[in-house]
């Protein structure tokens, strides 16, 4: 469940455009977090995705590691039912720095899953 999420998240710091190209999140600042990090930094995006409203930015410094991320909720949408969340991610470990646009969906479990850019699911709340 880590690594898929490092994965999820690290597509989501790294871009649509590269997200085929796992080699790329070797070098995504979010893998300079230790597994603490990491486990609190995924607490507080899902926290996020589910609480903060539309147009909120939110930050997150990492406890010990030179990690930054602003996380600002752009707007809500519904796909095939599902609640989804279009956020814009700006992650930050000073020496690396990524930026994006990316959706996460709510599935049937309750977790967030990143949302493969393939289509547009409908504007709605």
């Amino acid at each position: 469940m880590t690594r898929l999420f490092i994965g999820l998240i690290a597509a989501a710091v790294a871009g649509a455009a590269i997200a085929a190209n796992m080699a790329v999140f070797r070098d995504a600042p979010i893998t300079r977090l230790s597994q603490p990090e990491l486990a609190e930094f995924k607490s507080f995006v899902e926290e996020t995705l589910d609480k903060a409203p539309d147009g909120k930015t939110v930050n997150w410094k990492a406890p010990k590691t030179r990690f930054t991320s602003e996380i600002t909720l752009n707007r809500s949408l519904t796909d095939a039912g599902r609640r989804c969340r279009e956020i814009t991610v700006n992650s930050d470990s000073h020496d690396r720095q990524m930026r994006g646009v990316y959706m996460f969906c709510k599935v049937a479990n309750g977790t967030w899953e990143f949302r493969s850019p393939k289509g547009r699911p409908s504007t709605g709340k």
